[in-house]
């Protein structure tokens, strides 16, 4: 999952077509290192969605822009317009957020 650093990286991801969901993290975040595993079989399953993650400590300026003050935090964007956020480890939501707004090829997991 590629990194956003900056405000030009995370602009660029965001206002691009289809669908990209952002993920607020941080390295001390216990949360984040449990959704993972998840947030990794997502990526798999929905192919055509584009995913990023940004660390909230380092990347102050996403993190303020988007109003993330827990981690994790998810923010999907379609086409260049927010369509949603999840706060917390939520799988559920994450994956229901994601089908709601997803127009792609599903890859069932083995």
């Amino acid at each position: 999952m590629e990194e956003l650093t900056d405000r030009k990286s995370y602009l660029k991801a965001t206002n691009a077509d289809g669908v990209c969901i952002l993920e607020a993290t941080a390295t001390w975040c216990t949360q984040c290192k449990a959704i993972a595993p998840f947030v990794e079989k997502m990526v798999k399953k929905y192919p055509d969605a584009r995913f990023y993650k940004y660390d909230t400590d380092t990347a102050e300026d996403i993190a303020q822009e988007l109003g993330a003050r827990a981690m994790p935090t998810f923010n999907l964007f379609k086409d260049g317009d927010i369509m949603g956020g999840v706060t917390g480890a939520k799988a559920e939501a994450l994956e229901n957020m994601i089908k709601e707004n997803y127009d792609g090829k599903v890859v069932e997991p083995e």
